[in-house]
């Protein structure tokens, strides 16, 4: 064996299956199988029911949210035939993110839960945000979030990769990300409600929103790009909490492979206010060498 192959497969042992699957599997691969994904999601809940939906998608750890996030499965576990048998869940996704490494992914976009029938027949809308990971080959929810709006929302909506594309010209080169880890994603959350501490939310969501950003808050229409996504994020926030007041607890975390993605989730708190709220945040290391918000959403409680 020459030297120059033994170089070859000495460094191919070195990378693991996924950065091997990212190397061969092109970007609109990756896009298109998380649209896939979400769409047969949707049409398992119309043929299957909601509950059922869910639990044959959620993966290992996944979370919603009520007071904080709880156990996903678990608490589809224990709902009852009864209830399982009186709601149903209508969704489309306009919106999709990936890791250049094929582990990660988002998807979001309006949709449509029905509770009862008849007269007693109830309706929300909103907008849905959902994060996959790629385990043992298969996309699995991990987490989901949604932002209920007043009024009625179309369901007639396609994603389109340009999007995405936009994102991804932010987005910092493989040699950049490569020296990231957790415990960044932490600390990047640490220093965003500081931020909002000392400038509140409206300066933050522009100075720690990526440019392409989407923010998704109950009762408003999602803020997209960095000047509606701030002006959403403060019109939230800055009336109803007291800078220097808000207090977090980060429950979790996730870091793509190839470092320049991950997600972060938890709940803000301002206690004299009785202000709670659920957050879920999903990043990008740019090309300026920081974690910047991409989406957010935040569920209230």
């Amino acid at each position: 064996m020459t030297t120059s192959t033994t170089k070859i497969l000495v460094f191919l042992s070195l990378l693991s299956p996924l950065t091997l699957f990212a190397q061969t599997e092109d970007r609109f691969s990756i896009w298109e199988s998380l649209k896939v994904t979400d769409a047969t999601f949707a049409e398992r809940s119309r043929t299957l029911g909601m509950n059922q939906a869910f639990l044959d998608v959620f993966g290992e750890g996944a979370v919603i949210f009520r007071r904080g996030p709880v156990d996903a499965r678990l608490l589809y576990e224990q709902v009852s035939p009864e209830e399982r048998g009186n709601t149903a869940l209508e969704s489309k996704a306009n919106y999709i993110d990936f890791s250049r490494a094929g582990d990660l992914g988002l998807t979001s976009g309006p949709y449509r839960f029905s509770a009862g029938s008849g007269e007693e027949l109830r309706r929300v809308y909103g907008h849905f945000v959902n994060i996959w990971r790629r385990i043992d080959g298969e996309w699995r929810m991990v987490a989901d979030m949604v932002a209920s709006v007043p009024g009625f929302l179309s369901l007639d909506v396609e994603p389109n990769f340009a999007d995405t594309d936009l994102l991804i010209a932010e987005t910092a080169s493989p040699s950049l990300a490569a020296n990231n880890t957790v415990d960044s994603l932490f600390e990047a959350d640490r220093r965003f409600i500081a931020s909002i501490n000392l400038r509140g939310g409206r300066r933050t969501a522009s100075r720690y929103g990526i440019r392409h950003q989407r923010i998704y808050i109950p009762g408003m229409a999602p803020g997209i790009g960095s000047e509606s996504g701030s002006i959403v994020y403060g019109a939230f926030l800055d009336e109803k909490v007291a800078m220097s007041a808000l207090t977090f607890e980060t429950s979790g975390a996730f870091l793509a492979e190839s470092g320049e993605v991950g997600y972060t989730y938890g709940t803000m708190s301002v206690e004299e206010a009785g202000f709670n709220t659920n957050y879920l945040r999903y990043w990008h290391f740019t090309k300026s060498g920081e974690w910047k918000v991409a989406v957010e959403v935040l569920s209230p409680y």
